[in-house]
């Protein structure tokens, strides 16, 4: 069983093409790097913005000083109308403007709370949130001192993130679409080594070298690709997570069993796709069609208690959506290790169901498929049994090259 066993894993992992090794190792590692890379920086810094002022007092002089101050804002433009802001923004010179109003300081003495408008693109959500909250928070102090110039600031606010001390982007965004990622290429890699023995018509190679044990052939197609892809998830997440607080040894093996468990949930629906379809660009598709987007429904942006109960039950049953939790609460330490042993036993039960539907429809295709090879007439060419569509791929190849 044994020899069977190494036969076969160097048949399907040696004797092919890269495109497998692509898939497994440049596609998920690659991209891995490239967003954490791009997500590097520690704050959003120097977002273009415009200035429209309308009035001339030290109120609006103070309020422009301490906006061009902000290391978050840079001002690009002094408008001397609203059409050129306006233009501004869509040109795309600016990302947001700022309207002094007349009668600024005025009406702010007589206590009428004047408004200060601030307008922005409508295409670039997020940076406009960045841009919006500080120039709140600039507008806001600067209305504080006006009328409380002789406290020394009796109250002080400071905020942190709890296990992203830095606030870096590689702490929020990058281990969730680390994560993304390799739910998507678990899903891939196990929709092409499921396939292509169908596509290159081997099983029967195949089954031969596992010594015609469908468990031997399926343990030495997919476990291997199972601990390769396994290994480098933990090995990206360990450089992500290497600029957060530091993780003890329990957290680590916790975190470690989610990402294998979700490596596994995703191997089994990728092989179910190809086992129900038994077509590689049906079941790619499908695969890209459910693991593109999953970053979306994870509840990473966009919170899952506000989603419709429809699209709820198709975020429960993302194995991403599972895994970012666990990866979350182990930010927190201690407090989120009890609830994480609830979601690991979810993600085992999930991992059981897909493994064992997987292989169900996989065996039936592979059947199938060894079934219908074994009816197709061959004939003898060099003392070696050669199927009939074989030959003529052959003669076919013949004639192009004598042409």
């Amino acid at each position: 069983m044994l020899k069977g066993l190494l036969k076969t894993i160097g048949k399907i992992y040696f004797g092919h093409k890269i495109v497998l090794w692509m898939i497994l190792t440049v596609l998920p590692v690659g991209v891995s790097v490239f967003m954490l890379e791009m997500f590097s920086s520690e704050i959003v810094q120097h977002i273009p913005v415009g200035i429209l002022k309308q009035d001339h007092s030290q109120l609006a002089d103070r309020l422009e000083r301490a906006i061009q101050s902000s290391p978050v804002l840079d001002v690009k433009v002094n408008c001397h109308d609203m059409s050129e802001c306006e233009h501004a923004v869509i040109r795309g010179d600016l990302q947001t403007f700022i309207v002094l109003p007349t009668d600024l300081e005025r009406r702010a003495l007589r206590l009428e709370a004047p408004v200060i408008p601030v307008f922005s693109s409508g295409q670039n959500y997020l940076t406009n949130m960045f841009a919006t909250k500080e120039i709140r928070a600039v507008i806001t102090s600067i209305g504080s001192d006006l009328f409380a110039a002789s406290y020394d600031d009796p109250v002080k606010t400071e905020i942190h993130s709890v296990g992203n001390i830095e606030g870096n982007y590689q702490g929020f965004l990058a281990l969730g679409l680390l994560s993304a990622m390799f739910h998507l290429a678990g899903m891939l890699v196990a929709v092409y080594i499921a396939s292509f023995p169908l596509r290159d018509h081997r099983v029967r190679e195949f089954f031969s070298s596992a010594e015609r044990s469908w468990v031997t052939l399926g343990v030495a197609a997919f476990v291997p690709a199972v601990i390769i892809l396994w290994l480098e998830y933990m090995g990206c997440y360990a450089y992500t997570h290497r600029m957060l607080m530091p993780m003890s040894f329990e957290e680590f093996v916790m975190v470690s069993v989610a990402q294998l468990l979700m490596v596994i949930c995703c191997f089994g629906a990728g092989i179910t796709f190809v086992g129900v379809t038994g077509v590689m660009r049906i079941a790619t598709g499908v695969s890209g069609v459910i693991g593109g987007p999953a970053f979306a429904f994870a509840g990473q942006t966009f919170p899952v208690m506000a989603m419709p109960f429809a699209v709820r039950c198709f975020a429960f049953l993302l194995p991403l959506t599972h895994v970012l939790r666990v990866q979350s609460m182990m930010l927190l330490g201690d407090v989120g290790m009890a609830e994480s042993w609830e979601v690991i036993k979810l993600m085992g039960g999930m991992a059981l169901f897909w493994v064992l539907l997987g292989c169900f429809t996989i065996v039936l295709r592979w059947q199938y498929r060894l079934k219908l090879d074994s009816q197709m007439p061959v004939v003898v060419e060099e003392e070696n049994i050669v199927p009939v569509d074989t030959l003529f791929k052959k003669l076919i190849k013949k004639i192009r090259r004598r042409k």
